[in-house]
């Protein structure tokens, strides 16, 4: 199991079953996850381009589930519809709405809560010349703003935070940003690494600026 530890975030080479299981019930306040969706998903043109990244995980079972619900106290679980089997009935679904300008995409992406308020939608391309983020490392890379934005809506200051499949490190970055203790694991070590740099640039950056300030 390799460690990374940059800025509030604690990041894990492993699988995240072994990672969760060093934790005791309910020791993380929110898990925000992003499980693989498909049994073997496969990654885009540029990824494979890469070289060695040749897909990204397995979709999880009942088992992933039992320990993530046991490990956190409230979660957020992206690609909700493709998980139905496994998740209660819920108040609250997140829509994130991508203005996808490609018609055989979808619009968006929808994700399950545990909390009792109401769905919200958050509007933000991940496409094209609208995207500020720079190129994708990971297939499934979602925006730093989305996390921000859900850290905002949904966690409270102290709150300890899990994600299972930290892909390409958007979460971590939103964490050290807004000062809340991340633990997530990713078990491909390519895209680990690849994450790892991102958000050690990212976090370089923000200390500059803090500096500066």
């Amino acid at each position: 199991m390799i460690k990374e530890q940059i800025g509030y975030s604690t990041l894990y080479n492993c699988d995240c079953m072994d990672l969760m299981a060093q934790y005791p019930d309910k020791h993380f306040d929110l898990a925000i996850v992003d499980p693989p969706y498909r049994d073997k998903n496969q990654p885009t043109q540029s990824m494979r381009s890469m070289g060695k990244m040749k897909h990204f995980g397995y979709k999880p079972e009942q088992n992933y589930f039992t320990e993530l619900f046991r490990v956190s106290q409230n979660q957020i679980i992206w690609g909700a519809n493709n998980f139905i089997q496994y998740l209660q009935n819920t108040n609250n679904m997140i829509f994130w709405y991508k203005y996808n300008f490609i018609p055989n995409y979808s619009d968006g992406e929808f994700a399950w809560t545990s909390f009792d308020t109401p769905s919200r939608c958050f509007m933000y391309t991940d496409r094209g010349f609208l995207n500020k983020e720079g190129v994708k490392i990971h297939p499934t890379q979602k925006p730093v703003a989305l996390y921000k934005w859900l850290l905002s809506k949904y966690a409270k200051p102290n709150d300890k935070i899990l994600d299972t499949h930290f892909g390409s490190g958007s979460i971590a970055i939103a964490c050290n940003e807004l000062g809340f203790n991340l633990t997530a694991s990713e078990i491909d070590q390519d895209y680990f690494n690849a994450a790892c740099l991102r958000v050690r640039e990212a976090n370089k950056q923000g200390d500059l600026f803090r500096e500066a300030v």
